[in-house]
């Protein structure tokens, strides 16, 4: 049995201890460049974070791959933006970046620790926090620089906000818990799940009661009004921009003024019929959760946690687990591609682990279990060991820290566009191979402005099109692929204009200048 609900001491050891490992955990490999796994969702929020270096418009978010000035229409960019301020007293800097999201992570794992306190009893609530600390995904993208991290913390404090309102409703925690909620859907929209274990913590202490409570009602209201008003309001930058990130709006694309006549494939995170019957795809996802997201000690321990979970106090835990799982399923295309579309599902299965491993952390079981005094000691050396071993079977290092496999290449031959072009240069780049276009990469290590497509995307009409609208140069990192798929856009650059050198750069980079004929 865990302990029963009661307010945790002033000082929590037990949590300075998970926090503790926490830090360490998250400090690997912090001062890597934002080019291990999912650069190219790293470096879009960097590039929108120093555009905020410029202007703090919270509500224009800019790019650099939308021309001179392109404003997106996005999900709320706080991240972004708080890293843009902290980087005008410091400096543009990717360990600055990394911070910011690892503070996230590490109020996500306070905020876990106390509704797990609240739902399971402290010894709960802080294995709970304990597998949040140390799980490899959660480690992982608790450095990364991704608007999930501070949309998963927002989640859970929103959840515990919630909880603490609906068992004593007071004016403050309901501010509180609507703000919250607020901003984790903000943030990203997937986060709107929230409202099923917010349900669940209604039900657990009102049950039907609850409907009577007009200010939950208002709270609630307030709270999606304000996500609706967000997402109406990026939804017109689109309209006026033609340039998005994966809001309601194709990403990926452009506008007919800009790309003429080009056909944009856009990225897709709906389930189709051939991924919900590949059994491959479920065997990877399978795996993933064993591994990445759970470790094989943490999946045993939720299973066992499904069966263990207070009958009394599970309602926002098992609701937070269906509604991510409905999610789960409607977006397996985009769950099978990018591992941190899952982080929303991971906290209640986080609690059904406390749950079962909250004897572990109890210190009175400890006491009769464990060689007195030393008790804690033996937990938390085993769990530290038992992390890390989870951790390099896990294969997050070479998947995902990706160290002998960083994409250097964009930040060389960034760097060698930086010294070749003028500073107020437009640059047209084509980069990856079928990735779509709107890719900050280049032109944010290059520290220019300009338009951004791909292999599939680039035509020879879009060449001289953007040329005439103030490209000054075109530059590409894969060249070859380009003249094997693209070869009419290639055979237009090497006849009309002039190539430039870059000097050590990768052989596939080429500039061209397209205000200089041959």
């Amino acid at each position: 049995m865990t302990d029963s609900p009661r307010r945790a001491p002033a000082i929590d050891v037990g949590l300075i201890a998970v926090l503790a490992t926490a830090v360490g955990a998250r400090l690997w490999y912090l001062d890597t460049a934002l080019i291990d796994a999912h650069s190219w969702r790293q470096i879009t929020n960097a590039d929108i974070a120093r555009h905020f270096m410029t202007t703090l418009d919270l509500f224009h978010p800019q790019v650099s791959w939308g021309g001179r000035d392109g404003v997106v229409g996005m999900e709320f960019p706080l991240l972004q933006w708080l890293t843009g301020l902290l980087w005008r007293v410091t400096g543009e800097s990717a360990v600055v970046a990394r911070l910011v999201a690892l503070s996230f992570s590490l109020a996500g794992v306070v905020c876990l620790y106390g509704l797990g306190e609240r739902l399971l009893g402290r010894a709960g609530g802080l294995a709970a926090a304990a597998l949040m600390a140390v799980a490899p995904s959660t480690v992982f993208f608790g450095r990364s620089f991704l608007s999930d991290t501070p949309m998963l913390t927002f989640m859970i404090a929103a959840v515990w906000a919630w909880d603490v309102y609906f068992e004593r409703a007071s004016r403050r925690r309901l501010i509180l818990a609507a703000t919250l909620t607020a901003l984790a859907a903000l943030v990203k929209l997937p986060a709107i799940l929230v409202l099923a274990p917010i349900v669940g913590a209604a039900w657990r202490h009102r049950q039907l009661a609850a409907l009577t409570d007009r200010g939950a009602w208002l709270g609630g209201v307030v709270a999606v009004a304000l996500v609706a008003a967000w997402y109406w309001h990026a939804d017109r930058i689109y309209l006026e921009t033609g340039l998005t990130q994966a809001v309601f709006r194709p990403s990926g694309t452009y506008p007919p003024d800009i790309a003429p006549g080009v056909q944009f494939t856009s990225v897709s995170h709906w389930a189709t019929r051939a991924r919900l019957l590949d059994l491959e795809t479920w065997r990877e996802l399978a795996d993933r959760f064993w591994q990445l997201h759970l470790t094989a000690f943490g999946a045993a321990g939720v299973l066992l946690g499904l069966w263990r979970a207070p009958r009394a106090t599970r309602a926002p835990i098992d609701l937070w687990l269906l509604a991510g799982l409905v999610l789960f399923v409607v977006a397996l295309e985009g769950q099978y591609w990018h591992e941190f579309h899952q982080l929303p599902l991971l906290p209640p299965l986080f609690l059904y682990f406390g749950a079962a491993a909250a004897p572990l952390f109890d210190g009175a079981w400890q006491t009769r279990t464990l060689p007195r005094r030393i008790g804690g000691l033996i937990v938390g050396v085993t769990g530290i060991v038992c992390a890390v071993q989870a951790a390099r079977a896990s294969g997050v290092e070479l998947h995902l820290y990706r160290p002998a496999n960083l994409q250097q290449s964009f930040v060389q031959v960034g760097e060698a566009l930086r010294a070749a072009t003028a500073p107020d240069a437009l640059v047209l780049t084509v980069e990856y191979e079928e990735a779509g276009a709107n890719s900050a990469m280049l032109l944010y290590f290059a520290h220019r402005q300009g338009w951004s497509f791909d292999v599939r995307s680039i035509t020879a009409g879009v060449v001289p099109h953007l040329a005439d609208r103030g490209a000054r140069y075109f530059a590409t990192t894969n060249w070859a692929e380009l003249e094997a798929r693209k070869p009419e856009v290639a055979a237009l650059l090497v006849a009309r204009y002039k190539a430039l050198p870059l000097a050590d750069v990768p052989s596939g980079a080429r500039l061209f200048d397209l205000t200089a004929g041959r």
